[in-house]
């Protein structure tokens, strides 16, 4: 495995009580800093899961940008202003077209957008039902009125 690079980072969320158990790995002398921990934490993880995990056929290797078609997304100064600066930030002053694909990737891969998808659909077809029920009920009164079981 290659030693990760000093640039490259991740951020990590811990709950007091976790982050206690950590220093006192650190304050034993055991590791010098959470990172060093951390790091010798995942570094395991990683060697115990590569040594447990059955031959995997290779994968596939990615698209290449010139075999994706482009896609023009218009949005608003304020969203822009967002994206950028997650560009920017968050992935490290990489352009807004690929920040802006990766944000799509894992709108899809979390779900959220297959669900605002799926919710919508279901929207859709219960006010076809109704609509459907509502048309049905109109006709009603003139097919009985036609069969003669209402008067005019």
């Amino acid at each position: 495995m290659e030693p990760a690079r000093e640039e490259e980072r991740i951020a990590l969320r811990c709950s007091r009580r976790e982050l206690q158990f950590l220093d006192s790995f650190v304050v034993s002398g055991e590791f010098s800093t959470r990172s060093e921990l951390i790091r010798a934490a995942l570094k395991d993880f990683l060697s115990h899961r590569a040594r447990a995990a059955p031959e995997a056929p290779p994968t596939p290797p990615p698209p290449t940008p010139a075999s994706l078609p482009d896609l023009v997304v218009r949005l608003r100064p304020e969203e822009r202003e967002v994206v950028e600066a997650y560009a920017e930030l968050v992935q490290d002053h990489a352009p807004v077209s690929s920040t802006l694909a990766e944000l799509v990737r894992r709108g899809l891969r979390d779900g959220k957008v297959a669900e605002q998808v799926e919710a919508t659909r279901s929207l859709v077809r219960a006010s076809a039902e109704r609509r459907s029920q509502a048309q049905q009920a109109a006709k009603s009164p003139q097919e009985l009125q036609r069969q003669g079981f209402l008067g005019q």
